[in-house]
């Protein structure tokens, strides 16, 4: 039976009748055009010990009832699989038959009939869900109604047609493995859990190291390139009543310090930068981790590819003795530890009995890392100081990326893995880190299944010792094309036994989950947060159009019971894919994982990434092609419901209401017009009634403009015409308890029009970021990039305005790069377009246009090469410095109104020799601005809206 819903019935019926139609016509339109067709190939052996058979459908699709109204060839087919041997040989296995598709839409639906010898033989398993999830039958050997020999599998198209053609796969599993997909999770009934989001500030900070090179007179925008970060809480600080949040990514530490009152200031979040000093140029892989019983913060960091990590750790939040962030509010590990060469992770807590000879430090610190397969950890009995030899936790059992390394009250540690045999798993050592044993999350009825998109599952331990894991579950085993779930299952004795596998993403819809993170604290209280998707497909692959919002789901009855939250609504982090195959490509600009953490009061804290930056990315249409391609590092902070540790719930909690979360705002100023949009994941429980729109020419001196419906999230300002006036706003929330915090200013300078050009990116004065601060050649130093489409024309101009180019230097090159997809019709392995001019030996000038392609060698380094296609009549250049570059939209992928382009950055280089004229090496660059090789982290983000050919429209 079709397992659907009452309220589905109605429609299912119309679209079976529908479909019984059409299949009429396809059925005697079959029958004067065609053969009866089997699946390609039309049979296959499957052994007991394996490989998978696999095959695809070849009728062309239609609508069918059931079996008894199909035609083979037509609207359904036909596999003959052999199960090889006899029962004996299948002891402990049983075959698993699987049928999906790709269709994003998830409107394709197959039923799937298996019977005995063939399709007039007895039905021995069938599946007829609705829609695209899998359609799975497991066969049993065992039962001597279906023992070994051939069974034929008679897919059924009743809505489907050949353009989203169905993939079938027999594969032997484990007979207890369960086959059922994730139920939904019950819904928790109480009030839901609000977040406001702090993102890092737009503030320039002097860096020792920058993952562009060393120097002493480096600066960089903090938080800006803020992949797979670690967050964690210094319970113990004296700084903050609720702890000190700290926040690792790339060479940065930030420490951060919230102030609920809603100070006067302007600044409910606080950041400074505090990196450890064995956080250096070479170093790769950064990873946090905050004991928060004792406050330790540690910080580690991979050199390259070797096989070694540096640690350090501090109690002091960064600081020194005169409160300071620096160097000497560290201690560096003893030396380089042993360790794999890629995916680190360290934890820590309280030893198991019984507990070895350890030094003052309470608890045991574990780092753990993987050498490609093999994972290995190492236990530290002096607080982090020095740690033992490596220890491996899974060889070849195990596959995939581990997540974090957790350990729980009783010192049992916890290594969650994406794939183990085929499933989700914990790795588990009871003995201090001695011995591994892998466990498997599935229990009779349901199982995880590993995603073929390389994804850290997680895993959180409450204080009475339960085990919440969190994983982004393939709807197909071991495949990415049918998308995956939020799957979270919950264990009591250290996963061994599993219950409560639900999908927690299932009541908004989604259909591709990325990179889970996982909290808990008092007994039966957890949370765990992921990006999620409504678009199906393989979340990963370069041609998903799908937008991704930020998800948390929390439990306050060990997992019986969920509530989830759209953290970022109406603000997309990233649009498009999200890569997970490692490696250089524009998608990747989130890299691996994020994290989570609860602080000393029981609020959620999840540190993201933000891959839509600011106003252009964020406000654009859901339609719109393109990305930021931002690594900005922002907390969501929990601001209203239950919490984590029950003693500091809300009065009341069950029916809590409290004032709004304080929106999150962007801005883009096109033009004569202000464009205001606004997020809110906090509406205390109560109707947003309206929301107030402050404005000011002085920063901090708003007074109300106007006051928009609770409904309403955006407002065109047409009256902020003053070109010569920054404009300041901020958007404030009011419900029935009052009216949200206003520290949340944004600033709309005027950049240009889009027939002259608006700028993009602007480099600070006295140009900070190079090397040599200010003192490149004038004609080699970038003052603004800047995009515009003259209006009557279907080009795209890019201005580069250099501080000077009275003198031209020889053999040197000055370019505007961009993020796109497009770039691959000329050549498969390129994802950025570049246009730029470059003068000979004799200093004569051309103008032209190309691609990137960005190799990487080494796991880490990208080797950027430029391949130019063609020139580019109608560009120029000026003494005043200005270059302008023309390129018609057609030559660069036809981008629509609407569309993005992301991470526009300028270069420049000088001295090119026949060996380096197309190579873009950072350790080549004269000058450049905020966007690390494909990742922007400007502020604000270098992102141009396309408008069309209009006159300079808004």
């Amino acid at each position: 039976m079709k397992k659907i819903s009452y309220p589905s019935m109605t429609a299912r019926a119309t679209i079976g009748a529908l479909f019984f139609v059409t299949g009429i016509f396809l059925v005697v339109f079959g029958l004067f055009t065609t053969g009866v067709r089997s699946a390609q190939p039309s049979s296959g052996t499957l052994n007991p010990g394996g490989p998978a058979v696999n095959w695809v459908g070849t009728a062309a699709g239609g609508g069918s009832a059931d079996e008894s109204t199909c035609v083979d060839g037509v609207n359904c087919d036909t596999f003959l699989v052999t199960l090889s041997g006899t029962p004996t040989n299948w002891s402990g296995l049983k075959a698993r038959i699987v049928v999906s598709d790709a269709d994003p839409s998830g409107l394709s639906d197959y039923d799937v009939y298996v019977h005995k010898g063939d399709n007039t033989g007895p039905i021995v398993g069938e599946s007829a869900h609705s829609g695209t999830p899998p359609e799975i039958v497991d066969l049993d050997p065992s039962d001597p109604d279906i023992a070994t020999g051939q069974f034929s599998v008679h897919v059924v198209y009743f809505s489907a047609f050949a353009g989203f053609q169905y993939s079938g796969s027999a594969s032997a599993v484990s007979a207890s493995a369960g086959s059922a997909l994730p139920p939904s999770a019950p819904q928790d009934r109480g009030p839901k859990i609000g977040f406001q989001n702090f993102e890092a500030p737009g503030a320039l900070v002097h860096v020792t190291d920058s993952s562009q090179g060393p120097s002493t007179l480096t600066v960089e925008y903090m938080g800006h390139d803020a992949g797979e970060p670690s967050v964690g809480v210094n319970w113990n600080s004296p700084n903050s009543a609720s702890g000190v949040t700290n926040f690792q990514s790339d060479l940065q530490t930030l420490f951060i310090k919230f102030d609920d009152s809603c100070p006067a200031n302007g600044l409910s979040a606080t950041w400074y930068n505090s990196p450890a000093p064995t956080s250096q140029f070479v170093d790769s892989d950064p990873i946090g981790f905050t004991d928060r019983q004792t406050g330790r913060v540690f910080a580690g960091e991979l050199t390259l590819t070797s096989p070694s990590c540096k640690v350090s750790f501090t109690d002091t939040d960064g600081l020194d003795q005169l409160g300071q962030p620096s160097y000497a509010g560290w201690s560096p590990s003893s030396g380089p530890l042993g360790s794999g060469i890629d995916h680190e992770t360290i934890g820590g807590g309280p030893y198991h009995a019984p507990a070895p000879a350890h030094g003052p430090y309470p608890n045991a610190v574990y780092y753990c890392s993987q050498d490609l397969v093999t994972a290995f950890c190492l236990r530290s009995d002096d607080g982090g100081a020095t740690y033992g030899p490596p220890v491996p936790t899974y060889t070849s059992q195990c596959g995939g990326l581990h997540g974090h390394v957790k350990v729980a009250s009783d010192g049992t540690v916890y290594l969650p893995n994406n794939s183990c045999g085929g499933t989700g798993a914990v790795v588990v050592s009871e003995d201090n880190g001695l011995t591994w044993s892998v466990r498997a999350v599935q229990n009779a009825s349901t199982q995880t299944r590993a995603n073929s998109n390389l994804q850290d599952p997680a895993v959180g331990i409450d204080n009475n010792g339960k085990v919440y894991f969190a994983m982004s579950s393939s709807t197909v085993d071991g495949s990415a094309t049918g998308g995956s779930n939020a799957v979270v299952a919950t264990s009591t004795d250290r996963g061994q036994t599993w219950q409560n596998i639900y999908d927690v993403g299932a009541v908004y819809g989604l259909k591709n989950i990325a990179f889970p993170a996982a909290v808990a604290a008092d007994a039966g209280r957890a949370a765990v947060a992921f990006y999620g998707s409504t678009t199906s497909g393989d979340g990963s692959a370069n041609s998903f159009s799908g937008i991704w919002h930020l998800y948390v789901a929390n439990t306050f009855d060990g997992g019986l019971h969920w509530t989830t939250t759209d953290a970022t609504p109406n603000d997309p982090m990233q649009r498009g894919c999200i890569w997970s195959h490692g490696g250089a490509d524009i998608c990747r600009n989130l890299l691996d994982f994020f994290d989570m953490t609860v602080d000393k009061q029981g609020r959620v804290q999840v540190g993201y990434v933000d891959g839509c930056t600011d106003g252009a990315c964020a406000q654009a249409a859901t339609t719109a092609k393109g990305n930021a391609y931002t690594a900005r590092g922002v907390i969501a902070r929990q601001s209203s419901g239950r919490r984590l540790i029950a003693s500091f719930d809300p009065p009341h909690a069950q029916n809590a209401k409290s004032k709004p979360g304080m929106p999150s705002v962007t801005v883009r100023r096109i033009n004569s017009v202000v464009h205001l949009a606004w997020s809110e994941a906090d509406t205390g429980n109560a109707n947003i009634s309206s929301y107030r729109i402050m404005r000011g020419t002085v920063s901090g001196a708003e007074t109300l403009l106007t006051t928009v419906s609770g409904r309403q999230t955006t407002y065109d300002d047409v009256t902020a015409t003053d070109p010569t006036q920054t404009y300041y706003y901020k958007v404030l929330a009011v419900n029935s308890v009052g009216t949200s915090c206003g520290n949340n200013e944004v600033a709309a300078p005027y950049l240009g029009d889009t027939c002259s050009g608006l700028i993009v990116q602007k480099t600070p004065p006295g140009h900070p970021e190079q090397q040599l601060q200010g003192l490149a050649p004038a004609s080699l130093a970038i003052d603004w990039v800047a995009v515009g489409e003259p209006s009557g024309t279907n080009n795209l101009m890019f201005k580069m305005k250099m501080t000077n180019l009275a003198s031209v230097p020889p053999n040197s090159r000055w370019r505007v790069v961009w993020n796109s997809y497009a770039a691959q019709s000329y050549d498969p392995a390129a994802e950025q377009f570049y246009v730029g001019m470059r003068t000979d030996q004799n200093g004569t000038p051309s103008f032209d246009y190309g691609t990137i392609a960005t190799a990487v060698v080494g796991l880490v380094i990208g080797v950027p090469t430029e391949t130019s296609i063609g020139a580019l009549p109608g560009s120029s250049f000026n003494a005043d410095g200005t270059i302008t570059l023309i390129v018609p939209k057609s030559a660069v992928g036809s981008p629509a109104p609407g569309d993005l382009l992301g991470a526009i950055n300028g270069r420049t280089f000088t001295g090119d020799t026949p060996e380096t004229e197309n190579l873009e090496r950072s350790t080549l660059l004269m000058d450049h601005t905020f966007v690390k090789g494909q990742r922007d982290n400007g502020h604000p983000a270098a992102t141009y809206t396309v408008v069309g050919n209009v006159s300079c429209g808004p």
